[in-house]
């Protein structure tokens, strides 16, 4: 194989901006992966469809590392579709993907792996707050594998790891992104206690954002035998604990201080419920407009008093 640079290997495959209306890249390696974005068709949101509430999110790159161009186009498809399902994340649209096919075309020094700096650019270039990859694999008997990263891009760093399989006999490619993505959103099994319980039927855990929890995770409580005996949501959260409703209301009564809970669903942090410190804040900074919206007026009165 002839020895290119990636920068002579990116130009190379400008030529098919053309047809593809975004960026794709070629890029041989040990074994050749082939990289595409989506096309202006595949796009997540028109003029009719609902708006989507969530993590802005941008599949930057879909690769097939058997070098399939057609398997990587199904596979970043399959990607798209997935996000749409996930609560929490709010997939890029048409305009998006022409911003970034303009963005690529400028920029030479994309080229696959993508560095922090690269990601970083990209949401420069698309305005999102997550970039994602998906990484297909074939196997011998028709099954296939995939890899879903997601990363942060104001500091380029990765936040999120899945992986899927599947051995079905047709789909598996689409299968295996799905769940893929889907465990992109997969929360630690996080234990904790009760302890106290204040008036209106709630429970006070041990369970704060030190420990990964967020507003609006879905908890269980644990009878004697480790097997959950109710659930509850976490409604209020600071640092080292969290206010969790319980249902059903009948086990209300028999929950004990100590008694074992554990978190087993956690919200995207763009679906999570504001923490008791960003509720303080909140409060605090209307105060401090109402506070000289007062003074205002007062030094106004006072002002037209004395004249």
């Amino acid at each position: 194989m002839t020895s290119t640079s990636p920068r002579a290997r990116f130009r190379a495959a400008l030529p098919l901006l053309s047809l593809l209306a975004l960026p794709a890249l070629l890029y041989p390696a040990t074994a050749q992966t082939v990289v595409t974005a989506p096309t202006a068709t595949t796009g997540i949101l028109t003029p009719n469809s609902p708006r989507v509430v969530g993590m802005p999110v941008i599949v930057a790159a879909a690769i097939d590392t058997t070098g399939d161009a057609d398997a990587a186009r199904r596979a970043l498809r399959a990607a798209q579709t997935a996000l749409r399902s996930t609560n929490g994340y709010a997939p890029a649209g048409d305009a998006t993907y022409s911003a970034m096919a303009g963005a690529a075309a400028k920029n030479g020094g994309w080229a696959w792996p993508f560095s922090a700096t690269a990601y970083q650019n990209i949401g420069k270039a698309s305005k999102m707050a997550r970039a994602m990859t998906i990484s297909v694999t074939p196997g011998g008997d028709g099954s296939y594998s995939a890899v879903a990263e997601m990363f942060d891009t104001k500091n380029g760093g990765i936040v999120g790891y899945g992986r899927g399989s599947s051995q079905l006999a047709e789909g598996a490619l689409e299968a295996s992104v799905s769940e893929a993505v889907a465990a992109l959103g997969q929360s630690a099994v996080i234990p904790g206690i009760i302890v106290s319980k204040p008036d209106g039927g709630l429970a006070r855990l041990s369970l704060g954002t030190t420990s990964g929890a967020r507003g609006g995770a879905r908890v269980e409580y644990l009878g004697e035998n480790g097997e959950p005996i109710g659930v509850g949501t976490i409604i209020d959260i600071a640092a080292g604990e969290a206010l969790a409703t319980v249902a059903p209301e009948t086990i209300y009564p028999g929950l004990f201080i100590n008694q074992r809970v554990r978190l087993v669903s956690n919200p995207s942090v763009q679906s999570a419920l504001p923490t008791a410190g960003q509720l303080f804040d909140k409060d605090y900074k209307q105060f401090e407009r109402n506070f000289a919206l007062s003074l205002g007026v007062a030094a106004a009165v006072y002002y037209l008093a004395i004249r």
